[in-house]
């Protein structure tokens, strides 16, 4: 018993070692990316905006689709709306709901931003794996944040541009 008690902090601290670069990566990545596509969005609003892009959501369910506390997310949400790149709507079933959608200028500059070309170090290291294993990484790390805890992240989200594993 103590030996697979080991084994398994061995393999969380790992894996904290390894999130830890990954997202220190992805976080300087995006950072170059946003400045030199001439952003002024941080790489966490840049996230939110793209989140909300997909389709509309309110505070709560983007909350609980990023693992983010709505108290960290009111912010930058609000940031955006006044950056008018994100719209608070009415739900007419309902007026304590207040769904969040992107404006055209959200939409615009999301397409401004957009990537286009495959420099920089996640996509030279998925074009090192391969298809099959990007692919596989995806969806362990899917498995993997869903198991975290599942009534807080019932969808699991990439937390960098990455196109998300559906099968």
């Amino acid at each position: 018993m103590e030996r697979n008690v080991d084994s398994a902090a061995a393999t969380a601290d790992a894996l904290r070692r390894l999130c830890g670069t990954v997202m220190k990566t992805a976080r300087q990545e995006l950072m170059q990316h946003l400045s030199e596509a001439g952003s002024d969005l941080s790489p966490h609003q840049f996230l939110v905006l793209l989140r909300i892009n997909e389709r509309t959501l309110t505070l709560g369910e983007v909350s609980r689709e990023m693992g983010l506390d709505p108290s960290t997310l009111a912010p930058t949400v609000e940031i955006l709306v006044r950056k008018g790149l994100v719209q608070r709507e009415r739900d007419p079933q309902d007026r304590r709901r207040t769904p969040l959608s992107s404006t055209e200028a959200g939409k615009e500059l999301l397409v401004h931003v957009a990537r286009r070309d495959e420099r920089g170090p996640f996509y030279s290291g998925l074009a090192a794996l391969g298809e099959e294993k990007s692919q596989q990484l995806i969806g362990l790390l899917e498995d993997f944040v869903a198991a975290l805890n599942p009534p807080s992240y019932p969808e699991a989200t990439p937390p960098c541009d990455m196109p998300t594993h559906k099968g």
